[in-house]
């Protein structure tokens, strides 16, 4: 059953799956393309400028994979009003198990594909004794940021009609507070306590702050 459930995500998904793997293979080669690492300092800055610069790419990437899973894993039950899921010998646990599980399958292919485009360019690239290249440890942050954001992609695009709206009006009225607390000058902002919740060193999505280099001392 669980070969079933992985086919069906893959016929919603396959598009963006080869999409995303795709671009997270190709973005390391035209990171490394001509350039190189050599006593020259120039070439050496030159090197390391260019890698910090693709460096946004990886977790936009990790993102886009993340949303397109999370929404698509949902997309064949909310389609059929989940009349197939509620019929199915199941527990609804192993359901959702089976249905998590088969979009980490596929993050999992295109964090391969970003390790193997990894290897492939920082194999063209002599380096310095100096830096090293790490699409071994690139390739499992994105993996890991892809996980904790495909996570809870899955769990709110799981949620119920009535569940989502009640998150959209919790999300409205944190709003409107943090907005009249700016207009009254107040010194605390809900938003502000809700972003580094989540994005702050020790946060779910603080993994999509910190710097993302192929090459590094």
């Amino acid at each position: 059953m669980f070969r079933a459930v992985v086919e069906n995500q893959w016929r919603e998904s396959r598009l963006a799956v080869l999409l995303l793997a795709g671009f997270a293979f190709i973005v390391p080669v035209l990171c490394l393309w001509g350039k190189r690492s050599e006593s020259d300092p120039w070439a050496f800055g030159d090197l390391i400028q260019a890698v910090w610069q693709w460096g946004v790419a990886y977790p936009s990437i990790a993102l886009a994979a993340a949303l397109a899973l999370g929404i698509g894993v949902w997309r064949p039950d909310h389609r059929g009003r989940h009349v197939y899921a509620l019929s199915l010998p199941v527990a609804r646990s192993r359901y959702l198990l089976m249905r998590y599980s088969a979009g980490l399958i596929f993050l999992t292919g295109i964090g391969v594909a970003l390790w193997v485009g990894g290897v492939a360019a920082t194999a063209r690239v002599p380096l310095s004794p100096l830096l090293h290249a790490y699409p071994g440890g690139l390739a499992l942050r994105f993996w890991l940021a892809g996980l904790m954001a495909y996570t809870m992609m899955f769990a709110l695009s799981g949620l119920t009609e009535r569940a989502a709206r009640v998150l959209v009006a919790g999300s409205l009225v944190l709003v409107i507070v943090a907005f009249s607390a700016n207009a009254m000058n107040a010194h605390w902002n809900p938003l502000g306590w809700v972003a580094d919740a989540l994005f702050g060193p020790y946060g779910p999505l603080g993994v999509f702050r910190i710097r993302w280099m192929l090459i590094d001392v």
